[in-house]
Formats: C-alpha cells, sequence, structure tokens
C-alpha cells in the first residue's frame, strides 16, 4: 500500500483500480441530494471492528433501501417493511444478540423526525421498529439513515466511546445488557432532563449522538457534555410535541473513535458556530480516521443559509457514484431545535472526500441556526 501522501498520481491510481473493481459489483445508483463541509485529520489504528463486534446501517430513500449504503457486519441482507404511515421495520439478517445501541436520523429536509420505537432479535436477525413524526407530532413518511453497533468488553473503559440505552425516563438503575464502554448512571434533574455519567471514560475530544425511543413523536438531543477526574457528565434534553419538556427513553453513544467503522474510515465533528460562514473547528471538535489521513488535513464547517450546512471529511477514499457509508447528526445545546442530515457524497471537485450536508429546525420545523453533532462512517478500505 502506498501512504506517502505526496504521491498522489499513484494513490489516485489505484484508487480508480479499487472504484472500477468495486463499480462493477455495485449496482447503479442515483446521487443523493447534499448541503455541507468541515476538516482536520488523525491517524489512528484500533478503531476498527474487533472480535466480538457487531454493526450494521442501512439508508432507506424513502421508497428502498440502497445497497450502496447498506452494511451488515455478518454479511447477511438487509431490508424494509413499511407496516403503516411513518413506521417501518428494518431487518439487518444474521445480526441478531443480545443488547447493542442503535441511533436513527431522518434524511429528509422538511422538518421530519425519525426514531427507534425498539429493537429485538428474531432468530438469528435484528429487527429494529423505526417511526417518523412530522414537526407538529403526526406520523409521517420520511427517508432515514439507521446505525446498530454491539461492541464487545462490557461496561470496561473503552478509548472508542460508550453508548447505553436510558429506559428508565422517570428514574431508576439502568440495564447493563445495553451499556457498553463505562458503567453508566441516570439523575433525572427535571421534567425531560437528564445526566449521564460515564464513570472512567474521559476525553476532551469526543461527540454525542441521542435518539430518542418509544412510539410518540418525543425527540431528544444533548445540551452539554464534559469530562471531570476521568468521568464524563452528558446533559440531555428531551422534548414531545410542540417543543415542550418531556420524559422520554433515549438511546446515547459516546463517541471518541467510530470503532463500528471495520476498516478505520469515518469521523465525526461538533459544529459549535452556527452563524459563522466557513470555520475550522478546533481540535477537540472533530476526528477522522482512515488509512489514508495525515496530520496536516482539517475538516471545514460551511453554513449555507440559515439552518443548513455542509460538512467536508477529507481523504475518505473517492469512489465513482452514490457515496458510500451512513451520516447521522443531532442538534447540541439549549432549545427545542433539531437536526436532520440531508445526503452525502462525492464532491465533484475533491472525489476522495465525503460532504454530508446538514439541516436543523425549530419545534415548528422552521429552519434555525443552532449548534449539532455530525458522525460519518463507511465500511471501505481505501488504498492511499
Amino acid at each position: 500500500m502506498i501512504t506517502n501522501q505526496n504521491n498522489g498520481s499513484l494513490r489516485r491510481g489505484f484508487r480508480s483500480l479499487l472504484a472500477l473493481l468495486l463499480a462493477a459489483a455495485a449496482p447503479a445508483c442515483a446521487a443523493a441530494p447534499v448541503e455541507e463541509p468541515m476538516d482536520e485529520s488523525i491517524d489512528a489504528s484500533d478503531e476498527a471492528l474487533r472480535s466480538g463486534d457487531a454493526s450494521g446501517w442501512a439508508f432507506f430513500d424513502g421508497t428502498r433501501l440502497l445497497s450502496a449504503r447498506s452494511f451488515n457486519s455478518a454479511g447477511g441482507a438487509n431490508h424494509v417493511v413499511l407496516s403503516g404511515v411513518g413506521v417501518y421495520t428494518v431487518t439487518f439478517e444474521d445480526l441478531g444478540g443480545s443488547g447493542g445501541n442503535v441511533q436513527v436520523n431522518s434524511t429528509g429536509g422538511e422538518g421530519q423526525r425519525c426514531k427507534v420505537s425498539s429493537w429485538q432479535t428474531v432468530d438469528t436477525a435484528l429487527k429494529v421498529h423505526v417511526r417518523c413524526h412530522a414537526a407538529a407530532g403526526a406520523p409521517t413518511s420520511s427517508p432515514f439513515v439507521v446505525s446498530y453497533a454491539r461492541l464487545a468488553g462490557g461496561t470496561a473503559a473503552s478509548s472508542a466511546g460508550a453508548y447505553l440505552l436510558m429506559n428508565r425516563p422517570t428514574g431508576g438503575a439502568l440495564s447493563s445488557e445495553h451499556q457498553w464502554g463505562a458503567p453508566a448512571s441516570v439523575a433525572r434533574t427535571s421534567a425531560g432532563r437528564y445526566t449521564i455519567t460515564l464513570a472512567g471514560n474521559g476525553s476532551v475530544k469526543s461527540s454525542v449522538l441521542v435518539t430518542a425511543v418509544g412510539g410518540g413523536p418525543e425527540y431528544c438531543k444533548p445540551l452539554t457534555w464534559s469530562s471531570l477526574f476521568g468521568n464524563t457528565n452528558i446533559d440531555v434534553l428531551c422534548f414531545g410535541q410542540g417543543g415542550a419538556p418531556a420524559d422520554t427513553s433515549f438511546s446515547l453513544r459516546y463517541l471518541r473513535e467510530p470503532r463500528e467503522a471495520p476498516y478505520e474510515s469515518g469521523g465525526y465533528v461538533v459544529a459549535n458556530e452556527p452563524t459563522t460562514a466557513d470555520y475550522t473547528p478546533a481540535n477537540q471538535y472533530h476526528r477522522i480516521t482512515s488509512e489514508c489521513n495525515d496530520r496536516t488535513e482539517t475538516v471545514a464547517v460551511h453554513r449555507i443559509t440559515p439552518g443548513r450546512y455542509q460538512i467536508t471529511y477529507p481523504e475518505m477514499g473517492g469512489l465513482s457514484g452514490l457515496a458510500r457509508g451512513a451520516a447521522l447528526a443531532t442538534a447540541v445545546g439549549a432549545g427545542s431545535d433539531y437536526c436532520n442530515v440531508v445526503g452525502w457524497e462525492h464532491p465533484s471537485a475533491d472525489p476522495d472526500a465525503i460532504r454530508v450536508g446538514v439541516r436543523c429546525f425549530n419545534a415548528s420545523g422552521l429552519l434555525v441556526d443552532t449548534r449539532f453533532s455530525q458522525a460519518y462512517f463507511s465500511e471501505l478500505y481505501h488504498i492511499c
């Protein structure tokens, strides 16, 4: 493998060969709409799936799952069934098992919200039940992306992060079955407000994704998170119809490294300057890992218009056709805003990069500037 960052022609030649080989096996797909950018990179060697790990993701475009954006670490097929307005079941064949973590994000640009209502193992398959709602709370159809991770190691501290299921919305101990990366505890401080403590797992460089769990229109977001004395405290806000605080269950992912990416390809960003046109976030607010990264690269955030942003991850390994992998986003901060990913693509000017579009809305479904956390990961091995 060529790793010299200055040998551009050879690197791109190898990538072109890889693109031809994969394109021959992949079905043709139309390009997806996109909207945003961001930059910096850190080489890492320990993010990939390990023995005992399982992961999968799927992108539903409103009609079908796209195979180019569908992954199952067990090698099984993924498929989706619509059983009512805004009611979906995504099946990951052969990926069944106890526990794990699910994140769901609408990819609609009209203010829809999607969440996980539950997930379960049936025979050897994992079934994830998804519900989508309009901003006003009524069930509605929506495209969406769903991600699942079940990582080995239990609650021992992990440098890759942590996850948990908070299924005690009015208080109580959390089930260890859905915890990984740290022993977790929760305190309900007021209606719809919770403080999660991850014992023994703290890092300045991190990000958080949150998905509400249940059948209603509730949704959640991280207010803030911080590390102190080796622990991480995460404040989470949850809302009901109209943006009023509401008690609800939620699934939380604390990201330090994108471990569900089989070949170390992915990253995350905390976009914390919502009205700035173009900027590079401080080092602690983003991370990129892939075989192609070096420490000189940066991530860039671009604000298009109010509530519309782009994030660009460099050196993610360009392939012709539809950009692969999965992208998720969640709003960050006070207030009842929420954010959706609205597409991801290889920019024509830089096909080695991934550009992710994000739109953010207030509780009424109107575009609004706000801070957000965004993550991307891919199953591809990138030849550099």
